[in-house]
């Protein structure tokens, strides 16, 4: 199957009526949800525990098959895309950054960056230049042959942040990045993120974290209540999830 991307013009992210229910669950994870995201935005997702926000990520991060409604990345119609083909977009356009980075304790730094290009079919040397490359954008080049293992846990986001965009991908899915981190790792977690837009990157980031919120476009609130509409940057915009609505 040959997909063509729409237009720069168009939005990167289009969901409507996005819902999730998990097999033999009594109620939706999510109901009803419109977004939209256009290229270089930063938006934010709050919400209190259990609103949906790291269901939403998954599926705009292509992990996970909403149970109805549409989803447009860039154009292109997800729900028409075989497992294969959804693989492959999502290695080329997504990054993924959680709570926990889950990197291998005992590989070394570059190791780990390394992984997302191993199956890309470029030469070693070429591999190792891209995550040197990622590493030195997020100041952690310094480190590369060190084991993650050794790293404290500020560093090991970090290492996660530049394993997410080694692929270069145009998106980034953000699972509240700072949530087990002191004020000053937090900081400079957020800094990184800031400026990841500024080089052109789209992201969604589920936080609760109020300095990341101050620098998006907009913050989206992902709880019960009808939807309002999108605002100008520094607005809040809602959007319902299950129980929503009676």
């Amino acid at each position: 199957m040959t997909v063509t991307p729409a237009p720069l013009a168009a939005p990167l992210i289009e969901l409507r009526g996005i819902g999730v229910r998990y097999q033999g669950a009594s109620t939706e994870a999510l109901r009803g949800i419109d977004l939209t995201v256009g290229h270089g935005e930063l938006v934010t997702l709050a919400g209190p525990v259990g609103s949906g926000k790291s269901t939403l990520l998954s599926v705009v991060g292509l992990m996970l098959r909403p149970t109805t409604g549409s989803y447009l990345l860039n154009g292109i119609d997800t729900a028409r895309l075989g497992d294969r083909e959804r693989a492959s977009l999502r290695c080329r356009q997504i990054g993924s950054v959680f709570q926990r980075p889950a990197l291998l304790p005992a590989r070394s730094v570059l190791e780990n960056v390394m992984l997302p290009v191993l199956y890309a079919g470029l030469a070693r040397q070429r591999r190792t230049i891209a995550a040197l490359e990622a590493l030195d954008r997020v100041g952690m080049a310094r480190v590369a042959h060190v084991a993650a293992r050794e790293l404290a846990a500020g560093e090991q986001q970090l290492v996660a942040i530049a394993r997410a965009i080694v692929t270069e991908p145009s998106l980034l899915v953000c699972d509240d990045p700072t949530a087990d981190l002191d004020d000053a790792a937090a900081t400079k977690i957020v800094s990184l993120i800031v400026g990841l837009r500024l080089d052109g990157r789209t992201l969604l980031v589920a936080t609760k974290d109020q300095l990341a919120a101050a620098y998006s476009s907009r913050t989206v609130a992902i709880g019960a209540g009808p939807p309002e509409p999108s605002g100008p940057i520094g607005t809040k915009t809602t959007v319902p999830t299950s129980g929503a609505w009676p």
